[in-house]
């Protein structure tokens, strides 16, 4: 019963990220398509004890029973598969995303899934398109600039994207496991957002919904030498206005998708 039942995941793409504009959502962005070309396997539920016993010759905890390994934290799961027959590893996000597209993925015996992937908390900006892991640069000393894993966690028949440090395991925490071909199309999303476009755009909305309601209560409820004297007051506190409400809400971003072999805005 320890034997882990691989499930054949075809080529193809799927879509990771959000598009909402709000600062709140700003972790999650942009919407952007991912595309992996081999197929690969995935394990159809999360890995057992006795699933890990068999893997690497290490029993967690003394246990060897088919419940799933909720003990071990993504630190001890990255080290303990090193020499492992095969090279298996958590998925991806993008495998896992395909995985999901494909039906090969669904709610198990575990809330939350450790995935691969250790990101930097600025979104999916200059993010790896092709289905391998996004694992950052390793600094002077061996010491990687990000600690923490991707996780998904799962809410009703869906998931949400989540984290959780390398160092920190979760009761309700497993994680399944991946066997993948080399990825060699290098599609990385851009390292980061246009900055005039930015600018443009929050000019354009400071004027609509800050500077010009600012100035047009001030003209009908204040006096002519208030809004000749206090007029740079009026147009900061604008400014002011309109920055404080991105957080809640901002237009859709643009969409990523793979076009003539590179990462291009819809």
């Amino acid at each position: 019963m320890s034997e882990i039942e691989w499930v054949r995941i075809d080529a193809g793409t799927a879509w990771l990220g959000d598009n909402r504009g709000a600062l709140m959502h700003a972790g999650n962005g942009p919407l952007h398509e991912i595309r992996i070309q081999n197929e690969f396997e995935i394990s159809a539920e999360p890995i057992t004890f006795a699933q890990w016993k068999e893997l690497t010759g290490q029993a967690v905890a003394g246990e060897n029973s088919e419940d799933p390994v909720n003990r071990l934290t993504p630190l001890m799961i990255e080290s303990g598969l090193i020499g492992v027959q095969g090279n298996p590893r958590p998925p991806s996000e993008a495998e896992w995303a395909l995985a999901a597209k494909q039906g090969a993925i669904g709610p198990g015996a575990v809330q939350v899934e450790v995935l691969s992937d250790r990101p930097p908390r600025s979104g999916y900006w200059g993010a790896p398109c092709d289905g391998r892991p996004w694992v950052p640069g390793v600094r002077a000393g061996g010491v990687s600039d990000h600690t923490a894993h991707t996780t998904r966690v799962w809410r009703g028949p869906g998931t949400m994207r989540g984290a959780t440090p390398r160092g920190v395991s979760r009761p309700q925490m497993g994680f399944r496991l991946v066997r993948s071909t080399k990825y060699e199309d290098g599609l990385h999303m851009p390292q980061a957002p246009s900055k005039s476009d930015l600018i443009f755009r929050e000019s354009i909305i400071a004027l609509l919904i800050g500077i010009l309601p600012s100035f047009t209560w001030a003209y009908f409820n204040a006096s002519p030498n208030y809004l000749s004297e206090s007029w740079l007051n009026i147009a900061v506190g604008g400014i002011f206005f309109s920055l404080m409400t991105a957080f809640l809400w901002r237009p859709k971003t643009s969409s990523f998708s793979v076009q003539d072999g590179k990462m291009r805005r819809d």
